[in-house]
C-alpha cells in the first residue's frame, strides 16, 4: 500500500505535462526515504529533462541515501534520444531502490530500462498501480502498441438529440453547449495533438478549430475534404495554426499541407498512417455525424465525449450513438456530459 500511494503522487506529477510532452509520454517521478520526499520531479516539455533527471536535479548533487526509493511512473528509458538515458543516470547516481509502474512499450525501451537497472545490482519492483500508469499514457502506449493515434470523439448534442439544425440560414456555428462547456472544449483540445473535422463541419459552420477559452497550445487542424468542398475563405485555411488536408485533389494556393488520398478507398486508415507517420499520438474528432458515425462503424474510437445541452432543436442531424454506456456523467454549467471509453472499466479515477 506504502507503494501505491507514492505511485499516485507520480501520477499526478505526470499529469502536469499534459499537452506539452507529446510525443513523448507523460511521468512523474519520485525520491522517497523514511516515508518522507526528498524530491520530486515530471517529465515538463517534449524534448526537456526526463521526470527522473528533474527529479534528482531538484534532490541536488549529494550523494542519494542508500535506503532511498525512487518511484517512477514510466519505466527508466534506456536509449538516446532528444535526452541521455535515464536508467544510466540511476546507476551513475548510485540509486539502490527503484519502483515502476508500467514498462514502456516503445520497443528502444520495453524491458531495457528495467534489466540495465537490475544489472547495476539496483532493487527493481515493477507494477505498481500499472493500469493506471497505463491510462495516463493511452495516447502513447496506443500508439506504440497499435501503431496509430488514440481517438477521441467530440459532440454536442440538443436535448432531443440533434447535432444542428435545419435547414440553415448562416455558416456559422450553432451553438449547443454553454459556455463554460466550451471552455472545457478548449481545455481538450490544448491536450490533443490534433484535431479531425470533416468537409460538411467545415462548409456548414466554419469552424476554428483552435484554442482561445484556455492558455495552451492549438493541436494541429487535420480536414478531411476528399472532393475539394471548403472554401478557400474558411478559418481552417487561416494561417493561425497549421493545417493538414487529406484530400483526393491538389488545391493550389490553399494555406495548407496536402496529402492526397485514394478516392477509391476508405480514407481513415491511410489517414490514420499518416498521422502516426507524423507522431501524431493522438486525435481529437470533431466532425459532423458523417464522420463521426464513419470512425465508430469501423471501431476506430478509444473515447468519446458527449455534451448534452438544453436547447431543443425539433429537426436536424442525429447525434451519433454508442452501444456502449457512459462510464462517468457530470455537469458542465447549464449542460451534462457524458464520457464513453471502449475500455470494460477505467483505472482509478478518471482524472478530469
Amino acid at each position: 500500500m506504502e507503494h501505491e500511494a507514492w505511485m499516485r503522487r507520480c501520477l499526478q506529477l505526470a499529469r502536469n505535462g499534459a499537452g506539452h510532452t507529446a510525443p513523448n509520454p507523460m511521468v512523474g517521478a519520485v525520491l522517497v526515504r523514511d516515508g518522507r520526499i526528498l524530491a520530486e520531479g515530471w517529465h515538463r516539455r517534449h524534448g526537456g529533462p526526463h521526470a527522473e533527471v528533474e527529479c534528482l536535479n531538484a534532490f541536488g548533487e549529494g550523494p542519494v541515501p542508500e535506503d532511498a526509493v525512487m518511484y517512477v511512473s514510466l519505466e527508466p528509458c534506456s536509449h538516446q534520444g532528444l535526452t541521455p538515458p535515464c536508467a544510466d543516470l540511476l546507476v551513475a547516481r548510485r540509486v539502490r531502490h527503484v519502483v515502476i509502474g508500467c514498462i514502456d512499450p516503445n520497443p528502444k525501451v520495453a524491458g531495457h530500462g528495467v534489466a540495465r537497472l537490475r544489472d547495476a545490482g539496483i532493487d527493481v519492483a515493477t507494477g505498481v498501480l500499472e493500469d493506471e500508469c497505463r491510462w495516463v499514457n493511452r495516447r502513447f502506449i496506443t500508439a506504440m502498441e497499435q501503431g496509430r493515434p488514440y481517438v477521441i470523439l467530440k459532440w454536442a448534442r440538443s436535448s432531443d438529440g440533434l447535432l444542428d439544425r435545419h435547414p440553415r440560414t448562416a455558416r456559422t456555428v450553432q451553438r449547443i453547449s454553454c459556455f463554460t462547456s466550451n471552455v472545457l472544449v478548449h481545455r481538450w483540445r490544448s491536450e490533443e495533438q490534433a484535431i479531425l473535422a470533416g468537409s460538411r463541419t467545415v462548409v456548414n459552420d466554419d469552424p476554428r478549430l483552435d484554442v482561445r477559452h484556455v492558455a495552451g497550445r492549438s493541436p494541429l487542424r487535420v480536414v478531411l475534404d476528399r472532393h475539394g468542398a471548403t472554401p478557400q475563405v474558411s478559418h481552417v485555411y487561416d494561417g493561425g495554426s497549421p493545417t493538414l488536408l487529406f484530400t483526393g485533389m491538389e488545391r493550389p494556393g490553399l494555406n495548407a499541407e496536402q496529402v492526397i488520398l485514394d478516392a477509391t478507398a476508405d480514407p481513415l486508415p491511410a489517414m490514420m498512417q499518416e498521422l502516426h507517420t507524423r507522431k501524431i499520438r493522438s486525435v481529437l474528432v470533431e466532425g459532423g455525424g458523417g464522420l463521426l458515425s464513419h470512425c465508430i462503424r469501423a471501431g476506430l474510437w478509444d473515447e468519446a465525449r458527449e455534451i448534452v445541452g438544453t436547447v431543443l432543436l425539433q429537426q436536424g442531424t442525429a447525434a451519433p450513438r454508442l452501444d456502449v454506456p457512459p462510464v462517468r456523467s457530470f455537469t458542465s454549467g447549464d449542460d451534462r456530459v457524458h464520457l464513453y471509453t471502449r475500455r470494460a472499466a477505467l483505472p482509478g479515477d478518471w482524472p478530469w
